[in-house]
C-alpha cells in the first residue's frame, strides 16, 4: 500500500504538469528573456530570447516549469520528469548540476524555483521546502498547503506559494522564520475551479514591492495589495493564458499560452509602466532577425529569385554553345 501511495502521488503530480503549461519567465541584466515552454521539442524546452529578437534553444527534451536567473546573470532551470535535475548554464554556455536524484520527495523538479538569496526551493507533500547547506531538504515553515504547482521566493527570504486544494485559492507567505500568512483568497475567478489546469502559476515581485500571480481560468494577472486586497494587473485577449511574469526597470514581461482548440504560442507581452501592453514574440509567427547590412526578408527572396533566373539563364546559353560546337563538329 505505502508503494501503491507513493506511485498515484507521482502519477498525480506528472499527469497534473502535463494539464496547465510552463510559467517560467525571466530576464537578465542584458535584457536577454528565458523561459520554459513545455509544448515543443519532446518534453519541453528552455528558450533564450536575446535582446537583438533572436530565439536559441538552450535544452530540448527536458520537461521545465520555471527558469530563474541569480545574482551573476546566469540561467537556473529544473527537469522535472523521470529525474530531478536542477541545472545552472553561465553566460559562456558552461552547465554545472546544483542538485539531482530520482527520488521526488527529495526534490522536485517540476514545482521549484531558485531565490535572489541563493536558496533551491520547491513544493511537494503539502509544504515548501528548501535545500540547506548539507543538501537536506527542511521545510521553511509548518504550514500546509493542500495542493499548488508554483512556489516563489523574494530577495529579503520570504517564500510564498498558491494554495488551491479543498476548494481554496488562496496565496500563502511563509516569512523567514516559518510564520504564515494569507496574503489573499479567492483568486480564481471561477468557482467551483478545476485544479488540475484552472490554477495559480507564476509569481514575481514588482518594483512597487507588491506580489503579482497569474491565475489561469481568469485569463489575468493579479495584483496583490495591502489587507487581502487585489486588483487585475493584466487581461489577456481571446483564448490567451498568462501563467508567469517577471520586472525589468518598471516594464512587466509577461509569458502566454493558448490552449483551447488547438496549443498555440508562447508569447510574450511586454507590460511598460503607463500600462500599455505590446506583444514582442510569438513562437507561431517568430522569424529569425536578419544578419545587419542585407536587407529585409523579402528582399533577400527576390534576390534569390533573381539568382535562380540569372543562373538558369546562364546554364541555358552554356548548352546552345555547347550544341553549336557539336554541330559545327
Amino acid at each position: 500500500m505505502k508503494h501503491f501511495s507513493t506511485f498515484l502521488i507521482l502519477f498525480l503530480y506528472l499527469s497534473f504538469s502535463r494539464a496547465h503549461p510552463a510559467w517560467g519567465i525571466a530576464m537578465d541584466k542584458d535584457r536577454n528573456i528565458f523561459f520554459a515552454d513545455i509544448m515543443h521539442n519532446g518534453r519541453g524546452t528552455v528558450w533564450k530570447l536575446t535582446s537583438e529578437g533572436e530565439l536559441v534553444k538552450i535544452f530540448g527534451d527536458f520537461h521545465a516549469h520555471n527558469v530563474s536567473i541569480d545574482a551573476e546573470g546566469n540561467l537556473i532551470t529544473a527537469h522535472g520528469e523521470d529525474h530531478h535535475t536542477l541545472l545552472r548554464v553561465s553566460k559562456d554556455g558552461a552547465i554545472d548540476t546544483l542538485f539531482h536524484t530520482l527520488d521526488f520527495h527529495e526534490f522536485f523538479g517540476g514545482n521549484c524555483s531558485y531565490t535572489p538569496r541563493g536558496e533551491i526551493i520547491f513544493g511537494i507533500d503539502k509544504y515548501i521546502w528548501r535545500i540547506n547547506a548539507q543538501g537536506k531538504k527542511v521545510k521553511v515553515g509548518d504550514y500546509a498547503i493542500e495542493w499548488n504547482q508554483s512556489v516563489f521566493g523574494d530577495e529579503e527570504g520570504n517564500y510564498y506559494g498558491p494554495n488551491i486544494g479543498s476548494g481554496k485559492s488562496q496565496l500563502i507567505k511563509i516569512d523567514a522564520n516559518g510564520k504564515a500568512s494569507i496574503l489573499a483568497e479567492n483568486l480564481i475567478a471561477k468557482q467551483p475551479f478545476d485544479p488540475h489546469s484552472e490554477v495559480l502559476l507564476g509569481m514575481s515581485k514588482g518594483p512597487d514591492g507588491h506580489l503579482y500571480i497569474a491565475e489561469v481560468a481568469g485569463q489575468r494577472i493579479i495584483k496583490v495589495l495591502d489587507n487581502q486586497q487585489t486588483e487585475t494587473y493584466y487581461k489577456a485577449d481571446g483564448d490567451w493564458v498568462p501563467t508567469g511574469l517577471c520586472f525589468f526597470e518598471g516594464e512587466a514581461y509577461i509569458l502566454e499560452f493558448k490552449s483551447k482548440g488547438r496549443d498555440e504560442g508562447p508569447r510574450i507581452t511586454k507590460m511598460d509602466e503607463a500600462g500599455k501592453d505590446t506583444v514582442i514574440f510569438n513562437y507561431d509567427t517568430y522569424q529569425a532577425p536578419m544578419p545587419e547590412g542585407i536587407g529585409s526578408r523579402k528582399e533577400i527572396e527576390f534576390n534569390t529569385w533573381w539568382l535562380y533566373i540569372l543562373g538558369g539563364m546562364a546554364v541555358l546559353g552554356l548548352l546552345y554553345l555547347f550544341g553549336r560546337r557539336n554541330k559545327s563538329e
